[in-house]
């Protein structure tokens, strides 16, 4: 094994740092989902699912490569109140909020008529169910609250304020994963839900939430 270089030796993670990878994310995200279509993989949530793991878990990891503090301890993965998971449940109505904002955007631009275009419902695949509970009650909740709300908000709060800093954080996680479910029709709905998982995990000091809250809300949506 190669011998890890000391700790101090590193450079720190920094706002601009983790700034300029969510810009990217969501182009990582379809680089990868590209790659693997054209290696041979089929199936549209399995292949997105793979590729998120690729882009957020290369980003994850040029980030934790820059960590000072205890992996744990840096992204919060503590224990959370009572209180939290409490907010958890009343917070899931979340969802007819950021359902209802999807309505108003689409109602007030309507997207492409080749985007909402009637036509022959296509033959569900085999396990389409089972695929789509693993994307979107694992693999995006861990993802996504990893890295953005891991990640890039401890550090937008620390840098920017609590306010300015919530914000910027959710409409990073918001544009990217908008774009990668509805294009620019998703990423009104997709902030309204990242700035209530912003907000419930500033207001909890823990990460545990936002990814039950987030996997919740999957569990929902199915």
């Amino acid at each position: 094994m190669i011998p890890d270089r000391d700790a101090g030796a590193r450079p720190p993670l920094t706002l601009e740092f983790a700034f300029v990878l969510a810009l990217l994310a969501p182009l990582v995200h379809m680089v990868c989902v590209t790659v693997l279509l054209l290696i041979g993989f089929r199936g549209t949530l399995p292949v997105v699912g793979m590729a998120a793991v690729l882009a957020y878990g290369g980003m994850f990891t040029l980030c934790a490569a820059r960590f000072r503090e205890p992996p744990l301890e840096r992204l919060a993965l503590v224990r959370a109140p009572a209180t939290a998971w409490l907010a958890v449940a009343f917070l899931a109505a979340s969802v007819l909020l950021t359902s209802e904002i999807d309505n108003l955007v689409k109602a007030a631009f309507p997207p492409p008529l080749e985007l909402t275009a009637a036509g022959e419902a296509p033959e569900t695949p085999p396990f389409w169910g089972l695929m789509l509970a693993v994307v979107q009650i694992a693999v995006f909740p861990l993802a996504y609250e990893l890295f953005f709300r891991g990640i890039l908000q401890p550090l937008a709060v620390a840098r920017l304020g609590l306010g300015l800093g919530i914000v910027l954080s959710a409409l990073m996680s918001g544009v990217a994963s908008g774009l990668t479910f509805g294009g620019v029709w998703g990423v009104a709905p997709a902030f309204a839900n990242s700035l209530v998982l912003a907000v419930l995990r500033q207001a909890s000091r823990s990460l545990w939430p936002s990814i039950a809250l987030h996997a919740l809300t999957g569990v929902i949506t199915m």
